[in-house]
């Protein structure tokens, strides 16, 4: 099922850098971002974890991204209708992270964004 995801993301346009999260780094993620990240925290729980990065021509977020409450600003996780698989959602990492994932897979980025996507 993961190799099928992945095949298919990489036939989809405006997409690249297809890496699958093992759960070490993870854990890492998970300790780094922000707690009002909700939606990164939440693809961390999943039991597969993708990043991949997207340029500005990507289509738009199928949900809101950015959540005002009591308490500040939320980043909830959006659906990510190119995954075929269950509990899919999907979210951008803060600076930090994405920094830390461009280093950690040797990318060198013009404007792509990095995206997280889980799925069970």
């Amino acid at each position: 099922m993961l190799t099928n995801i992945i095949n298919n993301l990489k036939k989809t346009k405006d997409l690249g850098n297809i890496h699958v999260l093992d759960n070490k780094l993870k854990s890492r993620i998970s300790k780094l971002e922000d707690k009002n990240n909700i939606g990164v925290h939440e693809c961390l729980k999943r039991k597969n974890t993708i990043m991949l990065t997207h340029d500005s021509r990507f289509r738009s977020p199928e949900g809101e991204i950015v959540l005002k409450d009591k308490k500040g600003i939320l980043f909830p996780g959006v659906p990510f209708s190119e995954v075929k698989a269950v509990n899919v959602i999907s979210s951008s990492p803060s600076k930090k992270i994405h920094a830390l994932l461009m280093k950690k897979f040797k990318l060198k980025l013009k404007d792509e964004a990095t995206l997280l996507i889980g799925f069970d």
